[in-house]
């Protein structure tokens, strides 16, 4: 059963060290917007802290919505 608060999510091509960033990004954006969302994401985090890594997803989440938000005026 379909629960919106829990997206579905399935990796089409994996970058070894960006597939939980983009999955992270597109569950987001999913439960945010209600639609199907893909996002795609070649930044590797090896040694980074997760602080800089969570200020990577927010930049990403608040930069989509944006164009979002614009596409819908």
């Amino acid at each position: 059963r379909l629960n919106p608060s829990e997206p579905l999510s399935t990796s089409l091509y994996a970058v070894p060290g960006s597939i939980d960033f983009a999955t992270r990004v597109a569950k987001i954006l999913a439960r945010r917007t209600g639609l199907p969302t893909y996002v795609g994401c070649s930044a590797v985090f090896g040694s980074s802290v997760i602080e800089e890594e969570m200020a990577a997803v927010r930049a990403a989440v608040e930069g989509a919505m944006g164009v979002l938000r614009e596409a819908k005026r």
